[in-house]
């Protein structure tokens, strides 16, 4: 995952926004007690009819991690070396943002977790490497289990001599999130996916050797 170059956010042209659900207004959620992967029909939600005039073209997430969207992470993000969280940055935060979330998951596992992490300061430009910015909060991740939590940030690691997706998405949300970290990833995506203004996405791939 390295060299700083611009990703797109969620379609072919890098972003994407979509419309108002009257039932996504609410932020309550029944807690659930593993987390192992998150389902693919969470998508970011615009609040209300203000939010579908969000400057979509210029909420922007960026990781010298990957050089261009689609392309191969850097090694040393994975389990192939030290397997560190890499850095991001951002570009178009949306003006009525509270706080912003990253999730990265990897679709050729059924959306296996490898970071929720969230209450990220819209005023922040991004997270560093192997950090996490002051007030932000993680999840749990995919290889959490009741009796060892896992919490933060895990590498990619899939099978020897497989190609596997991995994709990180940017939400900008409309409140905080009030949740502990260590709480299950799938309470706080719901949370997300309720609460979403706008998303900025950008995809690597990897194949452990």
């Amino acid at each position: 995952m390295l060299a700083l170059s611009a990703f797109s956010a969620c379609r072919s042209d890098g972003r994407t926004l979509r419309p108002a659900d009257p039932s996504q207004n609410a932020s309550v959620f029944t807690a659930s007690t593993t987390t192992t992967v998150l389902d693919d029909t969470l998508q970011p939600a615009a609040s209300d009819e203000s939010s579908a005039e969000l400057p979509a073209e210029d909420f922007t997430l960026r990781t010298p991690a990957i050089p261009t969207d689609g392309d191969f992470l850097d090694a040393r993000f994975t389990c192939s070396a030290a397997g560190v969280s890499p850095p991001f940055s951002w570009t178009g935060v949306p003006a009525d943002t509270t706080s912003l979330a990253l999730v990265v998951t990897d679709l050729d596992a059924n959306n296996f977790v490898h970071w929720v992490i969230a209450n990220i300061s819209p005023s922040t430009f991004g997270v560093p490497s192997d950090d996490v910015p002051v007030g932000a909060i993680e999840g749990t991740n995919g290889a959490s289990t009741a009796a060892v939590p896992s919490v933060g940030w895990t590498p990619p690691c899939p099978p020897k001599g497989t190609t596997h997706h991995y994709r990180f998405t940017l939400y900008a949300l409309d409140q905080q999130i009030d949740l502990p970290t260590g709480s299950p990833s799938a309470d706080i995506m719901t949370v997300i996916d309720n609460s979403s203004l706008l998303a900025a996405q950008l995809t690597g791939v990897y194949t452990t050797p």
